[in-house]
């Protein structure tokens, strides 16, 4: 990794097709050399995709699909070293999005991107990429979601309860979840898809003023025995306008 350990890293607002590739793309331009030395280039760092999958929770396999896709679409560039030392990563452009004038000149130029860049943020903003990408940053594990968490999510966006609102609810499901469970994470959203059921079912149950009828009170036989004698005009002994 690299073995440079102070200063800051400008991570670069680039569109991708899979949100693991971003994660993984912005773990290398933070761990990349800002000045070459003899263990690598400014813009590279030496990686093993062993230790890059125990990191992010995944398996070899994902990890080596990341790493190609971000190669295919020239993100970065991949080199593999003798024996077990891994691979060489080149991040593309890296001086260039280290460069505090490259983007001070992005904003004196109006550049218009193309349509295929904008369909691209357009996905990654998708409602169902929102609730993902919440969902894996509260997990705090792993790059992906399985088929049942994605079942779970449609089945929440179905509800057409507004995306402020989900996102919003989870927040607040995720930290009574953790306060009643010792810091625990949710593994699964079908339990964000329970509860957020259950509090639309709270909602929309209907509101009413009207206070239940009061029970009778049950009458004693002394209450009786007065209420006649007020009706027929009996005096009963005793106390009568506070005089005896």
């Amino acid at each position: 990794m690299s073995q440079l350990t102070t200063g800051f890293v400008i991570q670069p607002r680039l569109a991708f097709q899979n949100k693991r590739d971003q994660v993984l793309y912005n773990f290398f331009v933070s761990e990349a050399n800002f000045v070459s030395n003899t263990y690598c280039e400014r813009g590279q760092l030496r990686a093993r995709v062993k230790d890059l999958a125990e990191i992010f929770g995944h398996s070899e396999n994902i990890i080596r699909a990341c790493i190609n896709r971000l190669v295919e679409e020239g993100f970065i560039e991949k080199k593999r070293l003798k024996g077990s030392e891994g691979l060489l990563i080149t991040v593309v452009n890296y001086s260039e999005y280290q460069s505090l004038e490259t983007y001070q000149k992005s904003k004196e130029t109006k550049i218009e991107p193309s349509k295929e860049l904008v369909q691209l943020v357009e996905n990654e903003n998708s409602p169902f990429d929102q609730i993902e990408n919440k969902f894996i940053q509260q997990r705090g594990s792993g790059l992906n979601i399985s088929a049942s968490d994605a079942q779970s999510i449609h089945e929440v966006l179905s509800l057409g309860i507004p995306l402020e609102t989900i996102l919003e609810w989870m927040d607040t499901i995720y930290t009574h979840y953790i306060k009643r469970n010792n810091g625990r994470t949710i593994r699964a959203f079908k339990y964000y898809e329970e509860a957020i059921k259950t509090q639309q079912q709270k909602l929309q149950q209907p509101k009413t003023n009207v206070t239940p009828f009061p029970k009778p009170k049950k009458e004693n036989s002394i209450d009786a025995l007065a209420r006649f004698a007020q009706k027929h005009g009996v005096k009963l002994g005793g106390t009568q306008d506070g005089n005896t």
